[in-house]
């Protein structure tokens, strides 16, 4: 059968509108598979919403086609005066952390965005930055604008590294945070019975190390000789110096911490026919841990439970008397529980 040439022609424009017709509803039959960003947003009033941060991680993105989860934590707190601090910390794929400064929430934010958009896939970062560079503000009363030369033609250029707006901050130091803190104590290592007492110190954290100074009393404990009733009143003062390295951060921190701790323990008699007082310095040495939850800023909750080993340990007795009123132990245990300010 013989087809004319019209006739082919009509057909093959026909399959070709048809093709071109079906063209659209292939590409949107399979869109491209959205990027899974888990952003958990903390701040205070004034500071833009999570939904801001979203789209501002979704326009440094653009068309990029990482789409590799992340889970991200970013927290706003206020410290002294006008002056905010911003946490970040990436918890997958590859952990990490960040702590800006600064007095803007909105500029601050923007940067929290810009790392973690750089995190995800900084080659799209770097290209949408160089597409659109960050536009100065105009005045008001601007110039009427002069026509521009068109852009050249693309060509396949040598790769470029990113522009410097592109780059993520450095790494932000923490800052050096200071601590006091008031507590009760409650001693066993180096007095007869339980005893609880009073605690206060003071220290400095700077990243995962922590060190604290602090003083305390225990004001009354006693002990007998056995199968008599003459004894002594034993009273406790210590001077405390802690080391402690950070084991957890969130959602308690938690420090491993050893101490070096100076007492003087005095005792004075009871039911005797001499009175008698005596005070016995005893250095002490040890190991525990130190947990802290933070309320509110500035305001924490702390606990410490160290095993502490008396390097001296004397004994008291009643002269004249046969017997030991008290021996410190071989080892004891010491704990305390209060509250903190942080600033």
């Amino acid at each position: 059968m013989h087809v004319s040439r019209w006739a082919r022609a009509a057909s093959a424009l026909q399959a070709l509108i048809v093709a071109a017709g079906l063209l659209p509803a292939s590409a949107l039959a399979a869109p491209a598979e959205p990027r899974t960003i888990d952003l958990r947003w903390d701040a205070p009033d004034g500071c833009p919403p999570v939904d801001e941060v979203r789209s501002e991680i979704a326009r440094l993105l653009g068309a990029s086609e990482q789409r590799q989860p992340i889970e991200v934590e970013i927290a706003v707190a206020r410290k002294r005066g006008a002056r905010l601090r911003l946490d970040l910390r990436i918890r997958a794929p590859a952990p990490g952390e960040r702590v800006i400064h600064g007095h803007d929430c909105a500029s601050m934010s923007r940067a929290a965005a810009l790392i973690v958009a750089m995190s995800i896939d900084p080659d799209a970062v770097a290209r949408n930055a160089a597409a659109q560079p960050a536009q100065p503000a105009q005045p008001e009363a601007a110039a009427a604008p002069v026509p521009s030369a068109p852009p050249p033609a693309p060509d396949r250029a040598p790769r470029r590294p990113p522009p410097a707006s592109a780059q993520p901050p450095p790494p932000a130091e923490r800052d050096p945070e200071g601590v006091l803190w008031l507590s009760a104590q409650v001693e066993q290592a180096l007095v007869p019975a339980i005893g609880v007492g009073l605690a206060a110190g003071g220290g400095i954290r700077s990243g995962w190390f922590r060190a604290d100074g602090a003083a305390g009393v225990v004001p009354s404990s006693s002990s007998r000789i056995a199968g008599t009733a003459a004894g002594a009143e034993f009273r406790l003062w210590f001077l405390e110096v802690d080391a402690c390295a950070r084991a957890l951060e969130r959602p308690l921190g938690v420090y491993v911490c050893a101490l070096g701790r100076q007492h003087w323990l005095r005792a004075r008699g009871r039911e005797v026919d001499e009175a008698f007082t005596r005070t016995a310095p005893i250095f002490a040495a040890g190991l525990g841990t130190l947990v802290e939850w933070r309320v509110a800023d500035p305001l924490k909750i702390e606990g410490a439970l160290h095993a502490v080993a008396p390097l001296r340990r004397p004994r008291f007795v009643v002269e004249n008397l046969e017997g030991t009123v008290y021996r410190p132990p071989a080892a004891g245990l010491s704990a305390r529980l209060g509250v903190a300010l942080a600033f």
